[in-house]
C-alpha cells in the first residue's frame, strides 16, 4: 500500500484538527455537567431553628383579682401575649388550699371572674343581691386544660383573718398548704416553667405582724422553687377613706395604682419575646 502524497495529508490536517477541537469541547462540556449535577447534590444548608413556643398565662386570684386589680392585670397580659394565650380565675374568698384537688370544693359566695379565650364571665354584688355561688376550680385541672407556661397567683389576703386569731395553730397549716399548691403548679410533667406570685398589698385592717406572717408563709413555699416573688406591700399603701373603705380592698383608682406596679414588675419577669397567638386550648 502506497503512503500518502504531500498532497493528501496537507488537506487531511484541518481535518484532524477539527475533530480534536471537537472531541476538546465535548469534554469541557462534560465536565461542567458534572461539577454542575455535583454541586446540585450537596447537603442543603441547615434550615433556621423553628421559634419557641408562646407564653401562655394563667392566672389564680382573691377577691383582689375578682375586682378592678384583677382586670387591668388581665388587660396587660392580653395586650402584651395574646388573648389565645391567657386566662384568668378569681374566686372571692379564696386561698391556695381551695385551688387544690385534694382539698374539699370551694364555693364562692362573694363574687367570681373569669377570662379566657372563648369566655367572659364577671360575678359581684348587685343592687344590694349577691352574685350566684360558684365552684373554684382546680389548679391541677386549669394547668391540663390550658398548659400554661408561666402561672401568675395572686393569694394570701384570705389567710390573715386565721393568723390574726390563732397564729400558733394556723401558721403549720398554712405553710403545708403553700407548699403543696407550689408543688402541684411546679411537680411532674407541667408545662409551667415558672410561678410568679404577687403577695398581699398593704391593708389597715390587719396588723402588721400578720401581714409579716402572710409573707413569710409565701416566701417559703416559694424557696428553692422557680418561684418568682412580688412583693406588693413595696409600692402600696391602704388609707381607710382613700384607697378604700374596708382596710382590705382597694377602690378603682388605687387598683389601678397597684396594678401598675405590678404590671411593671411583670414586664421585668417575663420573656421580653412577644410570641405569636396561636390556637386556644378552650
Amino acid at each position: 500500500m502506497s503512503e500518502n502524497s504531500p498532497e493528501q495529508r496537507t488537506e487531511m490536517f484541518p481535518k484532524l484538527w477539527i475533530r480534536f477541537f471537537c472531541v476538546f469541547c465535548l469534554l469541557v462540556v462534560s465536565a461542567a455537567v458534572i461539577a454542575g449535577k455535583s454541586g446540585s447534590r450537596r447537603k442543603p444548608e441547615a434550615e433556621p431553628a423553628p421559634p419557641p413556643p408562646p407564653t401562655r398565662v394563667l392566672m389564680i386570684g382573691d377577691s383582689l383579682s375578682v375586682g378592678k386589680f384583677g382586670e387591668f392585670v388581665a388587660d396587660y397580659l392580653v395586650t402584651r401575649f395574646g388573648a389565645t394565650n391567657v386566662a384568668l380565675f378569681a374566686s372571692c374568698g379564696s386561698s391556695p388550699e381551695n385551688w387544690l384537688r385534694g382539698e374539699p370544693d370551694y364555693f364562692t359566695k362573694c363574687g367570681y371572674r373569669e377570662r379566657t379565650s372563648t369566655k367572659s364571665q364577671y360575678l359581684d354584688w348587685a343592687n344590694g343581691k349577691p352574685p350566684p355561688h360558684v365552684r373554684t376550680p382546680k389548679v391541677e385541672d386549669l394547668i391540663e386544660r390550658y398548659r400554661p407556661t408561666v402561672v401568675i397567683v395572686q393569694q394570701g389576703t384570705n389567710w390573715m383573718d386565721g393568723l390574726a386569731a390563732s397564729p400558733s395553730a394556723k401558721e403549720p397549716e398554712y405553710r403545708e398548704y403553700a407548699r403543696r399548691f407550689v408543688a402541684a403548679i411546679l411537680s411532674g410533667k407541667r408545662s409551667v416553667t415558672r410561678v410568679v406570685w404577687i403577695m398581699p398589698p398593704d391593708s389597715s385592717h390587719f396588723p402588721p405582724r400578720v401581714e409579716s406572717a402572710a409573707a413569710n408563709i409565701i416566701e417559703g413555699a416559694a424557696s428553692g422553687k422557680r418561684v418568682d416573688l412580688i412583693d406588693s406591700r413595696r409600692f402600696t399603701h391602704y388609707v381607710s377613706g382613700k384607697t378604700g373603705g374596708d382596710g382590705i380592698h382597694y377602690n378603682s383608682e388605687s387598683s389601678q395604682a397597684w396594678a401598675h406596679k405590678v404590671t411593671a414588675e411583670l414586664q421585668s419577669q417575663l420573656p421580653e419575646v412577644r410570641y405569636p397567638s396561636h390556637g386556644s386550648a378552650d
